[in-house]
């Protein structure tokens, strides 16, 4: 059984999108790459926002199931590696998620964010169950992590590769997350001593 069109639109959209970001693609040009008429596209791709939302909704499940293919139930660390990976391996793509994400009311992208989404928090509450990250609100933790890593991966973007690169910040966050996670929260009583001991 072949690809069905849909697939190889979107294969030739990430092809221009590699080459020359998102001002290349437009679904004429989709249409061309893949030699059908300009009208073809069409049938599957209202406008062009529609196009690049399937795509980035194609690219986060593609890195759920790398994820998955590496861990039967991807630990964070694994799942934040596993995108910066793609990150740097399809900068273009990932700048486009990051900086011009598509309207966030296209059901096949928000079923992809929400599965990423998902999977990141199970995840880490899985590790704060283990006494391996902190306890708190897991979402809150989820932001902290992926932000940290999105700005670790522009950053490395931004320098041509001069930045300290992605997996060793990552790396280093999980491990003074690990360090905390460790450590028993001091009680109020403790920090009203400490606070007394600081106004002395």
């Amino acid at each position: 059984m072949g690809i069905p069109r849909c697939d190889h639109l979107l294969i030739a959209a990430a092809a221009l999108l590699d080459k020359a970001g998102p001002a290349a693609v437009t679904l004429r040009d989709v249409g061309r790459a893949v030699g059908v008429s300009h009208n073809a596209p069409y049938r599957h791709f209202a406008s062009k926002q529609d196009l690049l939302a399937s795509l980035i909704a194609r690219e986060l499940r593609d890195v759920c199931k790398e994820a998955e293919a590496l861990e039967r139930l991807p630990s964070p660390q694994t799942l934040i590696l596993t995108f910066a990976r793609w990150a740097l391996a399809y900068p273009e793509r990932f700048r486009l998620m990051i900086f011009h994400w598509p309207d966030g009311a296209h059901a096949d992208l928000c079923e992809a964010r929400c599965r990423w989404q998902a999977m990141f928090i199970r995840a880490i509450e899985i590790q704060q169950a283990a006494a391996l990250l902190p306890t708190g609100d897991p979402e809150r933790l989820s932001c902290l992590i992926r932000s940290t890593a999105l700005g670790a991966i522009q950053h490395y973007l931004a320098t041509g590769g001069k930045d300290t690169p992605p997996a060793e910040v990552i790396g280093d966050l999980f491990g003074y997350l690990a360090r905390g996670a460790q450590r028993a929260p001091p009680t109020n009583a403790a920090l009203v001593a400490e606070l007394s001991g600081a106004v002395d």
